[in-house]
């Protein structure tokens, strides 16, 4: 038989992605915890630096994106008007949520707490983060497909922007307004104004996601699937992984802090299989965990966007804002670790109670 049917005959719900955004929720939590205990200078050693490189950010971001692209690509609402509604809505609560976990910094530096958290506050209040980054992905998107580009157009746009946002990352544009306007879009972080997440260096994750999610559809056999492209993306992710660390270059790149956030396209293909290897395993293992344990993974997986919303509001206020600020607690690894699980198990819960499961993104 072969791999690929020229119709679709696998168009129920992906259990590894669902796998995948398990372990992308669970891994930012855990990374923008520590983040707000021992700060950004001191997550470049040890545990610290493979828990923020590694673990939570190759694994992270990259991979909640990929799956963001499958989940359109198996959307029954992924029509033009739908999906740039669903992106204005997207980047209006990401700067909203800006400032909601901006406000603590802000209370620290009126409090006397030091200068460095007016700062933090400018800086968190503008930045351009991964909900803003999903809503500008779901308007190109909703663009690609009014004009009714195929998966593999939309793929060679992802590489083809992944392209010019390495050539254009780190640029000052010379003024404070032309940096706003094109922060989204490019690398940029000039003073306050930050792109974590630009459109031009991540869109390739979502692109990625959508052209594989348009694949699998087509899929006869997702057994024979994973068990290929398992093996074969752990050892690019593996080789990519020793080789640019070893190296130092690339997203591992020394002596600059936003190497992994403007990623080049070897760092995104990297990602990538590291990505396709969690959802490989996530494929596999699902249908074995005990029931509880896999309800669990689909409906964090459902949850996701609340429950990012909601962790953020107990690390601003509880670990940045009181831990952390107010009383200057540094605990160790492991209780920082316990911290982080703790949060996403609440933020998992709040999110499925009223008033928090009202919103709907």
């Amino acid at each position: 038989m072969k791999l690929f049917n020229t119709e679709e005959v696998n168009t129920g719900r992906q259990w590894a992605f669902d796998f995948t955004k398990f372990i992308a929720i669970f891994s930012m939590v855990v990374v923008h915890t520590f983040i707000y205990i021992y700060g950004e200078e001191n997550m470049d050693a040890g545990f610290q630096y493979r828990l923020n490189n590694i673990y939570g950010g190759v694994l992270a971001a990259p991979a909640f994106m990929f799956a963001m692209g499958v989940g359109v690509a198996y959307s029954r609402r992924s029509d033009a008007v739908i999906m740039a509604q669903r992106g204005l809505k997207l980047i209006v609560a990401g700067y909203l949520l800006n400032v909601v976990r901006s406000l603590p910094q802000l209370l620290l530096w009126q409090g006397g707490y030091g200068e460095e958290h007016y700062s933090s506050f400018l800086e968190e209040l503008m930045l351009f983060d991964i909900l803003q980054f999903a809503g500008f992905a779901f308007l190109l998107l909703a663009l690609l497909q009014w004009l009714k580009a195929s998966p593999t157009v939309v793929l060679l746009t992802g590489v083809a922007l992944s392209v010019f946002g390495t050539f254009v990352r780190f640029v000052d544009m010379g003024s404070t307004w032309a940096n706003l306007l094109c922060y989204p879009i490019v690398g940029i972080h000039v003073g306050d104004i930050w792109a974590s997440f630009p459109l031009a260096n991540w869109f390739i994750f979502v692109a990625a996601g959508y052209w594989l999610g348009k694949l699998i559809r087509r899929c006869n056999d997702l057994d024979r699937f994973y068990a290929l492209v398992t093996p074969f993306s752990g050892f690019i992710f593996t080789v990519g992984m020793i080789y640019l660390t070893h190296r130092a270059m690339g997203m591992f790149a020394e002596g600059s802090d936003d190497a992994f956030y403007y990623l080049t396209p070897l760092d995104a293909l990297i990602c990538i299989a590291g990505t396709l290897l969690v959802s490989g395993v996530g494929h596999f293992i699902m249908p074995h965990e005990p029931k509880v344990l896999f309800n669990t993974v689909k409906q964090v997986a459902n949850d996701v966007t609340r429950i990012y919303l909601i962790h953020w509001i107990f690390v601003a206020y509880l670990v940045g804002g009181c831990l952390s600020g107010i009383y200057d607690w540094t605990p160790n690894q492991f209780i920082a670790l316990f911290l982080a699980v703790l949060i996403l198990v609440v933020s998992a819960w709040l999110a499925r109670k009223k008033p928090c499961s009202k919103i709907k993104i």
